[in-house]
């Protein structure tokens, strides 16, 4: 469907203004994400898709300008068109393979992570090639437009005049669409479903939280805001309604913000029992400072033994109550959710605390 007349710039304007918010709060998360340490690789995924995005929104921008001015020439649309087809499903592959990365190093719940992994970036690199292709013939023939049959990705924002609405008849024309939405669902159940078998199995009380809690922490772990928005693009794109173009705008923004706030807010625990050792969960704990107190009633217990050791029996006492440090056990109990009292054995602490 086309959108023509004064429709045209009010829906690229409303758009861009959101996509320029949402890309104002995607860079004060990666603020936040690059503040501390990170692997060089999700350094360099979470930096491209900056740069995808922040190229995207310039086009989305310019975009703007030549939507208000119809006179403006037709090549320009159709270049910026292509920019922000690229980009977009740029920012999307970066995504899906961070999430495929998460799936593939959690642990084994019977559910086949060599081989849904291998489907997984099957899947990306298929809707990625037909997205990247569908760009650059829309470059290399910008006469025929995206009614041309040539473009194979469902991202063509049909918002100025003298571009034409794609056909749906064309059999081609939906493979990056459908692929990209597949690819996102088939994500969002696996991680989805590991993510809610180890908070059950590490979260105490879990199944006494706040749904609303449970089922936002859910979605953003496991991706499925992102195959939520691209189900309803889809759907959208079948109907022939406007609000697809709106959406389609903002979707690489989504996309970035979703991996963005999963490596914000980390992941759950590792499964355990009650017999697992602290070094077969990922190695020792390690506390930087711990406060050991000692009862008032131990220590008066010492004094009123009468014994030739008691002035160094309280001594001793004293000595330990006076081990101080910025973090107890009982803080550490309530912040750290996979590890508890039980695991800090004798020995099983890296490091030496030090009298006053």
């Amino acid at each position: 469907m086309a959108v023509t007349g004064a429709v045209a710039p009010i829906s690229l304007v409303a758009s861009s203004w959101l996509n320029v918010a949402l890309f104002t709060l995607e860079l004060v998360l990666c603020g936040h994400y690059f503040a501390r340490p990170r692997p060089l690789t999700s350094r360099i995924a979470i930096g491209t898709m900056v740069l995808a995005d922040t190229v995207c929104t310039l086009a989305i921008v310019f975009e703007v300008g030549l939507a208000i001015d119809v006179t403006k020439e037709h090549f320009r649309f159709v270049v910026a068109l292509a920019v922000k087809i690229i980009t977009t499903y740029t920012s999307a592959a970066i995504t899906q393979l961070s999430f495929c990365r998460i799936f593939y190093a959690l642990p084994d719940l019977r559910t086949g992570n060599k081989l849904v992994s291998c489907a997984l970036i099957f899947l990306i690199f298929v809707h990625l090639g037909f997205s990247w292709a569908s760009g650059v013939l829309l470059v290399k023939f910008p006469e025929l437009g995206p009614d041309s049959g040539i473009a194979f990705t469902v991202n063509t924002y049909v918002t100025h005049p003298s571009v034409r609405a794609p056909t749906m008849s064309n059999p081609g024309f939906r493979v990056g669409a459908v692929t990209c939405a597949a690819t996102d669902l088939v994500v969002a159940l696996c991680l989805g479903f590991k993510f809610f078998k180890m908070m059950q199995d590490t979260i105490p009380g879990y199944r006494t939280r706040s749904l609303v809690r449970r089922i936002l922490t859910l979605s953003v772990g496991s991706g499925a805001i992102c195959a939520t928005n691209t189900l309803v693009m889809l759907m959208l794109l079948l109907e022939g309604s406007t609000v697809f173009n709106f959406l389609g705008t903002i979707q690489g923004r989504i996309y970035a913000l979703s991996i963005l706030a999963n490596f914000l807010l980390g992941l759950p625990g590792r499964p355990r029992d009650a017999t697992t050792s602290p070094s077969s969960i990922g190695g020792r704990p390690t506390l930087s400072s711990v406060a050991f107190t000692v009862p008032s009633s131990m220590i008066t217990t010492q004094k009123s033994r009468p014994s030739a050791n008691t002035a160094n029996a309280s001594k001793s006492a004293a000595d330990r109550a006076r081990f101080t440090a910025s973090t107890s056990f009982s803080y550490i109990d309530q912040c750290d959710e996979a590890l508890h009292l039980h695991d800090l054995r004798p020995g099983s602490l890296n490091g030496k605390v030090n009298s006053e």
